[in-house]
């Protein structure tokens, strides 16, 4: 959209404001150029492959996908209310809400959140199975650049705990072998917890440390290897137990790993 049909939508949107007419919702959407569009309502069409940014003029803008770099959707009737029944445990409340989101909303941002948040109900109720169906479903039809370091560790907890170990050893190789550090100490890091559960707490405490050593700009996932290999090597009744908690202590206090290990 070009920046006269930009000031002319914010001025409408001023207009309605001052006259006590409910404001128009505005959709944006940021191209991989930097580039910046918004529109009233922003549309995603998954046969061409391509998103429209409608206009309050009516005028349309086709954006091919893999020209997007980001996406700001206003947020869906009724996910308030969701998040309200999953706070208070009420998950069959909150499920058909957030499925009917992660319909309605494709490729719109909120189907990520909302899958996120099915993934959590169905954790709760035991079904690790249809949460990383839930999940799957994300992660097979986002653009790599649209997904979370948070998305994909959700998604292989659920394999995990689905017993889908063959999909998660696939993915957890992939993620190791990809350009995000961030992503490949996190994998790094499931890869041990996926060794702890078969029992192999040698290779589970290496793989923990690894994600500290190999990936040391990654300073946000080191609270949870350190406290995942001191518990092991306690349970080994290995003395390095103590180095690692006393490592955590001093370069992550105000981790919540630290702070549980303090008594915060």
């Amino acid at each position: 959209m070009n920046r006269n049909k930009v000031i002319i939508l914010a001025a409408a949107a001023g207009l309605l404001m001052g006259s006590g007419v409910a404001a128009l919702a505005v959709d944006k959407l940021k191209k991989i150029t930097g580039e910046e569009l918004s529109g009233i309502r922003i549309k995603w069409f998954d046969s061409r492959q391509e998103y429209q940014v409608e206009g309050a003029d009516g005028s349309i803008i086709p954006v091919p996908a893999d020209e997007v770099d980001s996406l700001d959707i206003a947020k869906p009737e009724g996910f308030d209310k969701a998040v309200k029944a999953m706070a208070a445990k009420q998950y069959d409340v909150a499920i058909p809400i957030l499925d009917d989101v992660a319909t309605r909303y494709k490729r719109l941002d909120w189907d990520g959140r909302a899958r996120e948040m099915l993934a959590s109900a169905y954790f709760a109720k035991g079904d690790f199975k249809t949460a990383a169906d839930k999940m799957a479903e994300l992660i097979d039809n986002t653009p790599k650049n649209q997904l979370t370091d948070v998305q994909y560790g959700i998604y292989w907890t659920a394999l995990m705990g689905a017993q889908r170990l063959a999909i998660l050893k696939k993915a957890l190789n992939e993620a190791i072998a990809g350009e995000s550090k961030s992503l490949a100490a996190l994998a790094v890091i499931k890869r041990g917890d996926l060794a702890k559960a078969e029992g192999r707490r040698e290779d589970a405490v290496l793989d923990y440390l690894r994600s500290v050593i190999l990936y040391e700009e990654v300073r946000g996932v080191h609270p949870e290897a350190l406290s995942k290999a001191a518990d092991l090597l306690r349970e080994m009744r290995d003395p390095r137990e103590d180095e690692l908690r006393k490592k955590l202590m001093s370069q992550y206090p105000e981790s919540v790993q630290a702070r549980k290990l303090g008594g915060g």
